[in-house]
């Protein structure tokens, strides 16, 4: 079986149809819950890899962190554990970036 996935959030600026991507996206996040631990952190983590998106986000919202990769190559670098700062994705189509401090608000309530 083919592995087909949903990710929580993704950027891409390629053509969509209605029913799938055909390139991979430039961002991809995923948010970690017990029951997706090991599937975002492992599986995807690899696939995503593969496929060349060039950041993957790993979000811990119990934790109040985010993980950030970047694709070197044929591989991910972890760019850091983000909780209050903003990361600029500067290696996308358009520029991109995300507030931690603002994902993370409701959560520090």
């Amino acid at each position: 079986m083919p592995n087909c996935f949903r990710p929580d959030v993704l950027l891409t600026y390629n053509e969509i149809n209605e029913a799938y991507i055909t390139k991979a996206p430039e961002i991809i996040m995923e948010v970690i819950s017990k029951s997706t631990a090991k599937r975002d952190e492992v599986h995807k983590f690899k696939i995503y890899e593969e496929e060349k998106v060039k950041y993957y986000v790993i979000v811990y919202p119990n934790d109040l962190k985010a993980k950030v990769y970047r694709l070197d190559g044929k591989e991910y670098t972890k760019e850091g554990d983000f909780s209050l700062e903003t990361y600029d994705f500067e290696e996308t189509t358009c520029k991109a970036s995300i507030n931690f401090a603002n994902v993370f608000e409701r959560f520090r309530k």
